[in-house]
């Protein structure tokens, strides 16, 4: 029974973890409605621990019934995925979301080869520009901007 549950332990785990997050914060403290600005402080942890949920039950569901395959070696690219979100981790502050989001976009593809630059260049735009219309315009919430501050502001 077990064997057809490939990925089993990871989802209850995570599931656990989403419960546990979600808990927490219950004990957060909210602002009257007259003094918010923007979102409560519950309800973007809450949103991300939703999405989350759902997408750990998309993947329990989607590993009922397939067999585990040999693990293949980890590549190398992998590390250096890992060391370049490091980086990203590290420049942050300085280059702010948008920038960071941007440079990670367009290093991550290239470096797992993908080789159509067009397509690159066009979600290393797209995707940091839509993230910050989306939190910035209608979820009201202010994102570090680092160097860009000042024509974004």
């Amino acid at each position: 029974m077990l064997s057809r549950w490939r990925d089993l332990l990871p989802g209850v785990v995570l599931l656990v973890m989403v419960v546990a997050l979600y808990w927490i914060t219950t004990t957060f403290s909210t602002v009257p409605a007259l003094f918010a600005q923007g979102m409560q402080a519950t309800a973007m942890p809450r949103l991300i621990l939703g999405v989350m949920a759902v997408l750990t039950l998309v993947m329990l569901y989607q590993g009922y019934g397939h067999v585990e395959e040999d693990k293949p070696v980890i590549s190398w690219r992998m590390w250096v995925t890992a060391g370049l979100l490091l980086a990203a981790f590290l420049l942050f502050e300085i280059l702010g979301l948008t920038l960071t989001m941007a440079l990670t976009c367009l290093l991550i593809p290239l470096l797992w080869g993908e080789r159509r630059l067009g397509r690159i260049v066009i979600y290393a735009v797209c995707t940091p520009v839509m993230i910050y219309l989306l939190f910035t315009h209608a979820l009201q919430l202010r994102l570090p901007q680092g160097i860009l501050s000042p024509w974004l502001s």
